[in-house]
Formats: C-alpha cells, structure tokens, sequence
C-alpha cells in the first residue's frame, strides 16, 4: 500500500510540474525540437560472476531525440556499444561487448538558461557476444553461452549544461552477464536555442 501511495505522489508531483511549465512565446521559438549527441563514457559495475574480478571498459553512442514545445519531455532513440572483461586467475580474461538499441524518453526539470535536469528511461534491444552461463573449467579455459539476444530497460539521470553537454548515469538491465553501469559525456548538435 506504501508503495502504490509513494508511486501516486510520485505522478502527482511530476504533473504539477509539467504543469507549471508554461514557456513564454519567444521561449517556443528559441527551442529546436530535434537534438542529435555523441558521445562516449566508461562502462564499470559489472557483478564478477565466477571471475575473481570485473574490469572497467568503455562505450560509445548515437541519440537522436525530439523536444516537445509545451511539455518538458523529449524521446528518441540510441544506439550504443559497450566493452568490458573479467578475468580470473586460472583462466584468461573473456571480454563482454553489447550493442543496444532504445527507445528513449527523458523528463527535464527545471529548464533554465543553461542548465538543465533530466531522468528517464530506455527501452529496447540488447546484442550480446558473450552470454550467461559462463562456466570456468580450469586449464585457462571455461564454457559460455555463446551470442545472444535480450530485452534492455535504461534508468537514466543527468545534467545538461549550455544546451550542448550532457553528462548522464544509467543502468543497463539486460541478460546477466551483461548487466552494468555508464558514464557517458555527450555533445549536442542541435536542441536548445535557435
């Protein structure tokens, strides 16, 4: 019960927030509605599975995204690649590379003149090279799942700064071996004001 009242709250605030958001005529005018970012940032937070640890890596992507007028929400889509390994002391270190493909939504909070917050979501595809189970059976060699396929939702959070740099945190949930967290920074083309 706790929950479905927080998550009501929740929804409340965020309508009465949207609400409150009135951009003035010239404020209609100065905002581009299609935004394009590239960026790049540091893939860490993988779990070690049966490895004895799990090492950083990196990631690029793409995003292009439509700003609605009258409402602080914007969607799009990304596609984003992602490297990272483990590796052990028996066996040698296996490398996990994922391709992504979302569908994107943010929420912006307070857009000011040149700062603006947002959390959102992703929802899509994952590609995987290296899939769970993942196996160690000694003789520096183990046994995995092979490429697979899965289904990948994104929590995002971040800050954009001067309607051209986006520093963002998101989690990927995808297939187990796969699961981690980025840091991306991101330049945008595009968006903000005219």
């Amino acid at each position: 019960m706790k929950k479905i009242i927080f998550l009501f709250s929740l929804l409340h605030l965020l309508n009465v927030n949207a609400q409150s958001y009135r951009p003035t005529e010239k404020q209609n005018r100065e905002i581009r509605q299609i935004e394009v970012e590239i960026g790049g940032g540091v893939v860490f937070g993988a779990s070690k599975l049966n490895f004895d640890n799990a090492k950083s890596g990196g990631m690029g992507f793409g995003e292009i995204r439509y700003n609605f007028l009258h409402l602080p929400i914007d969607i799009g889509v990304q596609v984003a690649g992602n490297v990272f390994h483990r590796q052990s002391d028996e066996v040698r270190k296996l490398g996990f590379t994922s391709v992504n493909y979302l569908v994107v939504g943010d929420y912006n909070f307070r857009r000011s003149k040149n700062i603006l917050f947002f959390a959102g979501m992703g929802l899509g595809l994952a590609s995987h090279e290296n899939a769970a189970p993942i196996i160690l059976i000694g003789d520096n060699s183990y046994d995995i799942g092979g490429s697979s396929s899965s289904f990948c939702l994104m929590p995002r959070f971040g800050i954009e700064l001067f309607h051209h740099l986006r520093v963002t945190f998101n989690y990927k949930l995808e297939e187990k071996a796969n699961r981690h967290f980025n840091i991306s920074v991101g330049v945008v083309f595009g968006g903000g004001r005219k």
